[in-house]
Formats: structure tokens, C-alpha cells, sequence
């Protein structure tokens, strides 16, 4: 594993992760670091029941004090978080259908959902989808509060969807605030890299990685946006929204100077938004760029609000485009009204469209990943 070494930080021990390094800085679109090549390989010996060369007697990894050097972890080549400072603005479902688009791809790739809420966009609490690992279960968040605490490799759910392995978020994911306020005690601002810790012995087994990061907690954001290399920022039009942005790009700022300065900005973007109001995309663009900084990337995607369809294909656990699959095998109107099929049986027209603005909106978020790190 890569690593690199920086002091320490000395007041770590009287101010909480969200409180380090917040002093005013520039915006977080307003400056670029050189890209620093490779990611961390594969290390032997980790744990995890999908590794060939699985050892279950993987030593934790040493504790750090706040006397010794804080070490640095490259994050993966390819690993992006969706991030924002509130919820309820489609960050959960575009992290799957970003992980989702890039499986179907053929390209390995692992989702991770630091998130307590419990987001089961892609069914496999609710319908049992993918392969447990062997042990204790990993569902409810459970999986990654052991890693973390244990400080030990995740266990993810492996095929979820071909080339897509899955750790589970959920609400024991809320259980590691309290872990990580008392571990700061004692390891300072290094505690923000646990995810990054518990990431780098299988990372080199992907060629994308997708992080969901929990909003409105700066400690389970921090996590997030220290273990990848590119943030990508989603919003909607309201002034809560616009507003939340403020913490994620707190946030950023600190991560970035303290633990990994290989942090970029991806861009950020509009969602579920009426895709005619052009005036208003502009006057929230104007909005986005005086909390992220002039110079942050703009994504010219917008996903269209269309509540009915969205909310059938998470309750189903189906991505858009899987739920979009669906319509020509759909019942009808006249089949509910002739007591043939139930409301929940009919597939609305309206989600060839969202699947459309979601397969455009996944590939652009992509295009400026590569960007950012190019």
C-alpha cells in the first residue's frame, strides 16, 4: 500500500473532525493540484472471502497516536464520491446508477454507501440480491462499522449486478460518529482516512470505485471525500439545497489540506429539475459556482422530476434503465381497471425518459472525472 507521511496536527485533540482545518479558504473550484499517478495495489493476506489469496488471519492494522507521523493514502486512480452537504437531492441514486452504468460497462466496480439511511436502490436487502460474504452479516451498515472498527478490509456483497460488488450502508453506518469523535483523540486528523485504511487492500481488484457519503454529518463526509480522488456535487433549486453545498465544501477544503491532497472537483450539477426552466438552471448555476468557487465545473445534464416512475424502480430495486425494460411487458390501465393487475404492475411511459437523462447524466459525470484527473 502507498502511503505518505505529514506531521502532525496539534490541535486535533480540542477540535472535532468537523471543526479541523475550516479556517476561510479559497472556494473549492478555485485552485488544482498535479495529479499523482497509480493507485494502491493489492495487498495479500486481507480477509475478504472473494480474494484468492484469502487469509482470515489478517492482522488489524496498527493504532496511531497523535505523536507519530499521520500517514497519507493515495486513493484509487478511479474513484469518485457523490457528496453533498444535505439530503433528499437524488445523491443515493445517482451514486447506483453511477456504479450501475460503469458494471454494465464491464468494468469491475465496487459501490460503497457511507450512508446511514437506508437506501436499497439496487434490492439487495429487500430482495436478497448479490453474494454475502461468509459471517456475520454485512447488511444494515453492519459490514462497514466492522471494517472500520476493526480496522480490517470490507466485505462487500459481491455480484449485485455483473462486475458490481456492493458495501451496503444503513443505520449502524451512524453507530461510527461516536467511533471516530473518541479515536480522534488519539490519531487526530489521520482518523478521517479509516474508510481509506479499510479501501486500499482491495481496491486494486477494481477499475472504478463509487462512494456514497453521508449528508449533514461532517465526520461520515470527511470519511467520504478522504478516501476518494474526485467529488462530484449534486443539488437541487431550492435554497436548502444551494446552501447545504456550504458543508461539503467545508469539508473538501479540509480533507484536502490535511490528508489528501489529491482531492479534485469533479463538477457539480441540477437534478430533478424541469429540464425547459432555463432560466431558472441559470440563476442556480450563478448559485452553485458563489458557494463551490467561479472557476467549478458545471455538468449540463439535467434529470427530469418525474416522481411516479423513480419511486416505483427503487421500490422494485431496479436501476432506470433496468425498470425501462420492463414497459413492454407492462399490464395496463384497462388490466387494473378490469381487476387483471394491481397499480404497482403498470410500467409508466414516463421512465423511458428517465432512464434517457440518467444514461446521459452517468456518462457525462464520467467524461469530467477523466478530466479532473487527467
Amino acid at each position: 500500500m502507498a502511503v505518505r507521511h505529514s506531521p502532525c496536527v496539534d490541535d486535533a485533540l480540542t477540535k472535532p473532525m468537523g471543526e479541523l482545518g475550516c479556517a476561510p479558504d479559497s472556494p473549492i473550484g478555485e485552485s488544482t493540484l498535479e495529479t499523482a499517478p497509480g493507485t494502491d495495489s493489492h495487498v495479500p493476506g486481507c480477509g475478504c472471502r472473494a480474494c484468492p489469496d484469502a487469509d482470515l488471519g489478517y492482522a488489524r492494522r496498527p493504532v496511531t497516536v497523535l505523536n507519530d507521523p499521520l500517514e497519507l493514502i493515495d486513493p484509487p486512480a478511479n474513484s469518485v464520491v457523490i457528496g453533498t452537504g444535505k439530503g433528499g437531492v437524488g445523491k443515493s441514486t445517482i451514486a447506483a446508477h453511477l456504479a450501475g452504468a460503469s458494471a454494465a460497462e464491464g468494468r469491475r466496480t465496487l459501490l460503497i454507501c457511507l450512508t446511514s439511511q437506508d437506501d436499497d436502490d439496487l434490492g439487495i436487502k429487500r430482495y436478497g440480491r448479490g453474494i454475502h460474504p461468509a459471517g456475520p452479516p454485512v447488511i444494515n451498515g453492519q459490514g462497514l462499522y466492522r471494517s472500520v472498527y476493526d480496522r480490517t478490509p470490507l466485505l462487500p456483497v459481491r455480484e449485485v449486478r455483473p462486475n458490481l460488488d456492493v458495501v451496503p450502508g444503513g443505520e449502524t453506518v451512524g453507530e461510527l460518529i461516536q467511533l471516530l469523535m473518541h479515536r480522534m483523540m488519539t490519531e487526530g486528523a489521520g482518523v478521517a482516512l479509516s474508510l481509506a485504511r479499510s479501501l486500499a487492500p482491495i481496491a486494486g481488484w477494481y477499475d472504478q470505485i463509487v462512494i456514497d457519503s453521508a449528508p449533514e454529518n461532517d465526520s461520515l463526509e470527511q470519511l467520504a471525500v478522504a478516501a476518494a480522488r474526485v467529488l462530484v456535487v449534486p443539488t437541487r433549486s431550492d435554497d436548502s439545497s444551494i446552501q447545504g453545498m456550504e458543508r461539503i465544501s467545508r469539508n473538501f477544503k479540509m480533507v484536502r489540506r490535511q490528508v489528501n491532497p489529491h482531492l479534485r472537483v469533479g463538477g457539480a450539477f441540477l437534478y430533478a429539475s424541469n429540464p425547459t426552466a432555463t432560466s431558472m438552471h441559470a440563476e442556480v448555476k450563478e448559485d452553485i459556482r458563489a458557494v463551490l468557487g467561479s472557476t467549478t465545473p458545471i455538468l449540463s445534464t439535467v434529470v427530469g422530476y418525474r416522481e411516479k416512475p423513480a419511486r416505483n424502480s427503487r421500490k422494485k430495486g431496479l436501476l432506470f434503465s433496468e425498470y425501462a425494460e420492463l414497459l413492454p411487458m407492462s399490464a395496463k390501465g384497462y388490466d387494473v381497471a378490469a381487476g387483471r393487475a394491481k397499480v404497482a404492475d403498470v410500467v409508466p411511459d414516463a421512465i423511458v425518459g428517465l432512464a434517457d437523462d440518467m444514461r446521459a447524466l452517468t456518462t457525462e459525470i464520467f467524461e469530467h472525472c477523466r478530466k479532473a484527473t487527467g
